[in-house]
Formats: structure tokens, sequence, C-alpha cells
């Protein structure tokens, strides 16, 4: 984790305030009345509680801005939640957190040798998501809810776990060091927490100025390796804090009433001594506020990410919301703003601003930054008698984005694209709805004239995937690779998995496109075969693509379920129902942070999926709110290598991929080409 992901972590101090609102409800959807909603700004600050009404909403006022945990549990569900930034001056509504039934998890806490450790207590747990939320159940305690402590076995117990999640654990115990687990699956009663003695870091926290002692700061201690978990030390009269940390690296930071560090330094624990000694120093705090701007109509941007560094340190870390408005703390001298990438805008030439001087308790106005939008593009799909061709479905794939257009009666779509690809050359797949034709487009990022593009019956690939004695290397990924003139990277235009006797086939290769296909079996086993360039509506068999090294192809190689059956049946439904129709099932695994994307995208080829007679499910691999839409959400994990399956009717595995297929490879699959 860099320096500002362990910031974001933590949350921002700042000033200013907004309404938060949501609704809490079950994972068919259902409002969860009387449920107790949590929200906890920053590590270091202190719960705020409310209760949902009849309709499960909720709504806290004076929440601060800065990146927030708001969670909520009711009788008979666990506990779930969301992160949310809240950006200064802007109300956050339609939030939405689902419950789940309780599970828990159980296990022992031990020391070096082996031996329990009693009276540990598991302090906080995290569930695991995009991004994830933690749990603190220190903090809890005093709305009568239990910290769990080991017993003189050095057993524990935490219950109110959302079932299918995945968690982590911070596990805290005054004569060790505190340590944190990850990768815990909801159920696991076999969780194993070893704890150390650690080094003993000692502190002191003094004024910048006059080198005061500072009494009664917090200490921000962030650990730089998975889990990322964090620690919390407070000064006393003298300005002095104690606390026991593993070996390691980590990030730190002191924050008083009105004083704070400048930005985060480093720490190393070597371990070589049994205890360190370190100094903070902390200067008076100063309040930045600007905006974020649309260079061409002048309205606020939404979703402008800015980073504040102080004496070349880095500090915090905001993203702007609909009114377009960020505010840092800052301290006395210098400080720095940077702007960051913003979707739908072309960087600035000079991405940031340095303030000189600043005053503790004077506020400092930062000069407005100017945004030109990215220009978007017009094309225009023609199909293979040239004609306009509506309905025509593209894609972006790069830069990759998962949004799906179609063009209108004329053939016409209009594409926004959301970052500038770094060659400055977009490309994009253009596909028939219903026929197997299909073209790839490219396009200068810089030009706005109507691009046309005409479809051409999509080839076919053939081969397979063998070791250097010509045996076949079964779950291999197999990727179609574009690489046009002057890129500086080849574009994958699709991928599969070799089956049980090495070979692959793929149906919706894009004709007139030279491409090769590379075959790889986990980070270090690759095979390239022979370029080729198919004809239209023709099949190119490129061979054997061999991988050398045998025996770490077949260590690494992953699993193909083609031929098999995958019951629908056995994936608990989040929302919508199974489809029950007798046709041919996509379904597409995801995870939580990727689901509403995915969600989104199978939700705009529906139609498209219909006209087929296929229909599509989305699978989640944790706990996920969805509104009833037009595609069923199940919760479930891919049973193979890959992401995403075409059952047939019979409920067979007949095509393995990643992402939305290709509508030619759907066709030419189900006709059992």
């Amino acid at each position: 984790m860099n320096l500002l992901g362990i910031v974001a972590a933590i949350g921002a101090i700042v000033t200013g305030s907004s309404t938060v609102s949501g609704v809490v409800v079950s994972p068919g959807g259902q409002p969860v009345s009387g449920a107790s909603v949590f929200v906890e700004p920053g590590l270091a600050g202190a719960l705020t509680h409310s209760q949902t009404d009849q309709s499960g909403a909720f709504v806290f006022a004076d929440v601060p801005p800065g990146l927030i945990g708001i969670f909520a549990t009711a009788d008979g569900y666990g506990f779930s939640g969301l992160s949310q930034k809240i950006p200064v001056g802007d109300n956050v509504s339609g939030l939405s957190i689902a419950l789940y039934p309780p599970g828990e998890i159980a296990g022992k806490v031990v020391d070096a040798k082996g031996d329990p450790v009693s009276g540990a207590r598991i302090t906080r747990f995290g569930i695991m998501g995009s991004p994830p939320v933690g749990i603190p159940l220190s903090k809890l305690t005093e709305f009568g809810f239990e910290e769990p402590v080991t017993d003189k076995s050095g057993s524990f117990t935490v219950s109110r776990l959302p079932q299918g999640a995945t968690l982590t654990l911070k596990v805290g115990h005054p004569e060790f060091a505190q340590s944190g687990v990850g990768d815990i699956a909801a159920g696991d009663r076999n969780v194993r927490v070893q704890l150390s003695p650690g080094v003993t870091v000692r502190g002191t926290v003094l004024s910048r100025d006059g080198s005061q002692p500072v009494a009664n700061a917090s200490i921000i201690i962030g650990n730089a390796s998975p889990p990322h978990d964090t620690a919390i030390a407070r000064t006393d009269l003298t300005g002095e804090f104690a606390i026991r940390l593993n070996p390691g690296y980590y990030l730190y930071q002191a924050a008083g009433m009105e004083l704070r560090s400048p930005g985060w330094e480093k720490l190393t624990v070597s371990g070589r001594e049994p205890s360190q000694r370190v100094t903070l120093r902390v200067a008076g705090t100063t309040t930045l506020t600007g905006e974020v701007r649309d260079a061409v109509s002048g309205n606020p941007i939404s979703g402008a990410r800015l980073e504040l560094s102080a004496f070349g340190s880095p500090a915090e870390s905001v993203v702007t919301g609909p009114s377009g408005t960020y505010q840092f703390t800052g301290v006395e001298g210098e400080n720095q703003i940077r702007l960051q990438s913003v979707p739908g805008y072309v960087p600035p030439e000079k991405p940031y601003l340095t303030i000189q001087d600043a005053k503790q308790g004077v506020s400092v106005a930062i000069p407005t930054f100017w945004l030109r939008p990215l220009p978007s593009h017009r094309v225009q799909v023609l199909d293979d008698a040239d004609r306009p061709m509506p309905g025509a479905i593209l894609r972006l794939i790069r830069p990759l984005q998962y949004a799906v257009h179609t063009t209108d009666a004329e053939g016409y779509a209009k594409l926004d694209i959301v970052s500038a690809p770094e060659d400055g050359t977009i490309v994009g797949l253009a596909e028939h709805p219903t026929r197997p034709l299909v073209a790839l487009f490219t396009i200068p990022n810089s030009a706005a004239d109507t691009a046309r593009v005409k479809l051409f019956p999509a080839g076919t690939v053939t081969g397979a995937v063998v070791d250097q004695k010509g045996k076949p290397i079964e779950g291999a990924v197999i990727g179609g690779l574009y690489q046009g003139e002057g890129d500086q990277e080849p574009v994958q235009l699709w991928r599969t998995i070799s089956g049980t006797d090495g070979a692959f086939r793929w149906g919706g290769v894009v004709p007139y496109v030279p491409m090769a296909c590379l075959a790889a079996t986990g980070p270090d086993g690759f095979g390239r075969s022979m370029a080729f360039n198919a004809s239209p509506g023709n099949t190119e068999n490129v061979g054997n693509v061999v991988i050398a090294d045998a025996e770490r192809a077949r260590k690494n190689q992953g699993l193909s379920i083609a031929g098999r059956q995958l019951d629908l049946t056995e994936y608990p439904v989040l929302s919508g129902s199974l489809p029950t129709g007798g046709r041919p099932v996509l379904i597409l695994h995801a995870t939580v942070g990727e689901a509403q994307l995915y969600h989104q995208a199978l939700s705009s080829v529906k139609a498209t999926l219909d006209g087929l007679n296929i229909d599509a499910v989305l699978a989640v691999d944790g706990p996920a709110t969805f509104q009833s839409g037009r595609v069923p959400v199940v919760q479930g994990t891919a049973p193979g290598a890959a992401q995403t399956y075409l059952i047939s009717s019979s409920g067979t595995v007949i095509l393995e991929t990643w992402g939305l297929p290709q509508i030619a490879a759907l066709l030419r699959t189900v006709a059992g080409e």
C-alpha cells in the first residue's frame, strides 16, 4: 500500500460537515426496520449511532468530510457496511447496506512458542470488499456489544459476521504487539493468530516552533504490509507515548486539537533492538479550500482526486463531490496540492499548486483547477453490405471500459472516453447484434470527426497448447493479441481456456487484423503462436502453441470445466429469479468491487442476449446489494479458471472466457460450429 493509501484508510482530519442517508435492506432488497447503524469518522473518531425507521431508512447529520465507515446490524443479521468518501459541503444520499444472516469464526491466539494467550482482545474485524469496511468491536462496547476476549486456553469466538464474507482480524494485548490476520472466510473455526512481544517504540510529540511537549495527541501508525492494519497511541501529559510493534515498515502521524504532523513519516522497525525512540513535531493547522471546474461549461467536476503534501511528505487525499469543492487541513508553512487524473478530462499541464507561508488558523482559498473535457467520438457502423447498422454493439478495449454502446437508426453511436489512452489511440470492437459480424476500429484520441467501420463475417481460430514433448496442457489461458503500428503494448481481444486435450477454439476472430495467440500458465509460463490474419468467415489453425517449461506449466495450470455440468440452482439468489426458459445461460463471475459495473454491462446487452435466445446471470463472490433488475444476481465464485461461462440448455459448459464475450463467439458456440 502506498503512502496515500494509508492516509485514505485512516481518514482526513478536516472541518465542515454533511448529511449522510440511506437504507438498510435484507439480501432480497426488503427494508430492515430497527437496525442499528453506525458512522466511524476515521480510526481515531468516535462512533455515531442511529436506527432505521419502518422503511429501513437512516440519516446522519453533521458527518465530517473524508473517508468514513458506515455499518449496520439487526437481530437475526450480522454486521455489514461500506466505506464512503464524504465530499466537503455535499450531502450523500441513496446509500444501501444489505444485511446477511449471521455467521461466526472461532480460533486460538498463541505466542511464538505456541502457548495460549489469555486476555487477548479481538478489537476489530474487517469485511473485505471494494472498498473494505472495518467493524470496531472495541468502540461498540459502549453500545452494548461484546468485545471478544480469549479465555485461558487462548480460544475466542467472533459472532455477528456476514455469511459468505472474507474477513480480517485485529488482535491486541498489552504484553504483545498488535497483530492483523487476513483472508479469513466467515464460518472458519480454526483461525490461528500468533502474537509476539515485538519492539517497544517510544516517542515524543513536540511543537514545531517551540519544541514544547504536546499532551493528548493521537499517533496513528499504519502497517505498509498486508493486511495493512493500523494502531493508535496517545501521548501523556509530558508528550510521551509507547506502543509495541512487530518488525516491519510503517507510516505514522501525530494530531492534536489544533496541531498536526506536516505529513506521514516512515518508520522502520528492524527488530534488532528491543526498543526504539522517535520524535514527532507538530505544527499549527490551516484550512485549504478550492474547486475543480469544467473549463467549457463552468460546471463543477465530481470525482476529482486531489492530494496534499506538506514539507514534502504526503498528508491527505480527497475526492470532490457534486459541488466540485475540496478541503484540506494543511499546516503552517509550505503546502502543495496535486490534482490526480480526473475521469473524462484532459490532465492539466501543471497539476499542482504550492501555497507558501500558510498561517495557523487562517483559511486559504486555493485558485480553481480548470479542466478541459476529453473529446467525444462519433462512430458509424456499416453492415457487410455497406448499409448503416442500427443496434450494433460497440465496446472500448483501450482504454478498457465496462460500458456497452449501441448504434441508433442511422448506425451512429457516441463514445465518451473516461480516460485518455497513453499512446493517444482508442481501440474498439463493433459487432452485429444477431449475426457473427465483427470489426475492430481505431480512433486518434485528438480526433473528433466521425469514424466509420464496416462489419465482416468473423473468423475462427483453432490450435492446441502443448509442452516441449508435444503433450497437451489443460487449463492454459489463451488470448488473442492485436498490435497495431506504433502500439507500445498489444491489445487483448479475447481469452479462453484450453481443454483436457490442450485444444482451444474461438469463433469471434476479427478479420483483416494481424494477431497472434498467447498461451499462459501462471506468471512465468508463456507460449506464442505464429502470427495470422484471418479472412472473413474462415478458420485459421495455428497448430501447437508450445510452453517450454512443462513442469512449471503443469504446476500453474488452471482448471477447464468445458463439457461438464454447471448447476445454477446451487448458487444462492441475491436478487431476481434464476432463468427457467430452457435456454443457454451466460454466467459472469465478479468480485464485490466489480459487481455493479458488470451488472450494468450485462443489463445493457440483455435485449441483445434475449434476441439470441440466451439468458444472463451475474455471480458475485461475496455479500452485495442489488435492487431487482433485468439480470438476476447470485452469490458464488467461478468453478474453474475462467470468469465467464456459457452453459447449454442441457446445463453443459460450452464456452469459457472472461468478461462479456463477443456476440460472434456466442453465436458460433451455440450453433456448435
